[in-house]
């Protein structure tokens, strides 16, 4: 402590512990002598020792204690560096006594009321806007559930017509091919293939509605995978033989019966095989893959298409979105297969991912946890 005069032990006394006020007892060449308790708490450390001029951000590097001193009676607005590395505006006044500069530095008294007050002005503006965000939010969920609700029962509606159309066009076709001629045939392929995508699109936007709803139930039994393989390869058949596209199945140690929703795993493949078909050029063939191991069971469909280019890999499991890749027969498509797809194969506490490179064709995967039954 500086010990004469006895004036900087009163001064230091009284700033150290009653004023929340910079002072500061600094040599003729700016060294700290002393330094009340208030500046070591703004700058988180003890001062003594330093230069004064390495504490304050000194935008114009003009910083002269000589010449402040000699203005006694102004005071200086300078920042002042705390712990946080964020400047804080004082305001300073430097006083020679002796062979010593007392300095003090002050907070705007006006300047703090004013930041306070633009801080409880932001703060209402704040809680007005989360209000009107929370009331958006409802509003937005009320919506989101009537359109739920509305998709859920147009599609529902529509599905029925739509099945009987599929119906009579596939008996048609059957059974009236030779007394049509080929003009009469293809409006009946036209009606046939429209229909069967309309009834893809009511039972995707079904699908979708009930996943939005969080009504996406599974109704899990044992079931053999193999059975359900050999169901939705028969869906996928007609579609093969008509692109001339072979469809070649692998499938490994799967006998045993495992827990799942089987109606919901034979949509998955069929869709994924369906799209692998899609996007196969014709005259090759769909590699289909089906291996059992003890904990897992995967699945792996690889077509012969063009590829899917890597920035647009993270379009497909997004509602709506399409690849850029065209099919190879202008086959059309929802754009919600594959989140579909996604939302069924996480429901059962699986894994699903795609492989792709340009020229080579896409491989979609996806595994399955294996919960063994008894036969």
């Amino acid at each position: 402590m500086v010990n004469d005069p006895a004036i900087f032990r009163e001064a230091y006394t009284y700033f150290d512990r009653k004023a929340p006020v910079l002072f500061f007892v600094l040599s003729m060449d700016g060294l700290i002598v002393e330094a009340n308790r208030y500046a070591e708490t703004i700058t988180g450390r003890n001062v003594v020792g330093e230069n004064i001029q390495d504490l304050f951000v000194d935008f114009t590097g003009t910083f002269d204690l000589a010449a402040l001193t000699g203005d006694a009676s102004s005071e200086h607005l300078l920042h002042f560096m705390t712990q946080s590395g964020v400047p804080q505006s004082f305001y300073f006044s430097f006083r020679k006594m002796g062979d010593y500069v007392l300095t003090f530095g002050r907070l705007d008294a006006d300047e703090i009321e004013h930041m306070r007050k633009e801080v409880l002005s932001l703060n209402r503006e704040l809680n007005n806007v989360m209000r009107e965000l929370h009331q958006k939010n409802a509003q937005l969920e009320r919506l989101n559930r009537e359109k739920n609700q509305f998709l859920g029962m147009a599609a529902h509606d529509l599905r029925k017509p739509i099945g009987l159309i599929i119906s009579y066009s596939e008996f048609l076709m059957e059974e009236a091919a030779d007394r049509l001629d080929g003009e009469q045939q293809g409006f009946l392929n036209t009606i046939y293939a429209s229909c069967f995508f309309m009834k893809r699109l009511v039972d995707d936007f079904l699908d979708v509605s009930a996943i939005e709803a969080g009504k996406f139930d599974l109704d899990l039994q044992p079931a053999n995978i193999d059975d359900i393989l050999a169901e939705s390869l028969k869906l996928n058949h007609l579609q093969a033989i008509k692109k001339g596209i072979e469809l070649q199945v692998g499938s490994e140690n799967c006998g045993h019966l495992m827990t799942m929703d089987a109606s919901k795993i034979e949509q998955v493949i069929t869709n994924l095989v369906s799209n692998a078909i899609e996007h196969t050029l014709p005259g090759t063939k769909v590699s289909i893959g089906l291996v059992c191991a003890r904990h897992a069971m995967t699945f792996s469909v690889r077509d012969r298409g063009p590829g899917i280019p890597p920035e647009e890999m993270n379009k497909l499991f997004k509602p709506f979105e399409k690849t850029s890749v065209k099919k190879t027969a202008g086959e059309k498509s929802t754009g919600l297969g594959m989140l579909i797809t996604r939302k069924i194969i996480e429901a059962h506490g699986g894994e699903i991912w795609v492989e792709s490179a340009l020229g080579s064709g896409t491989i979609v995967y996806f595994r399955l946890p294996r919960k063994e039954q008894a036969q």
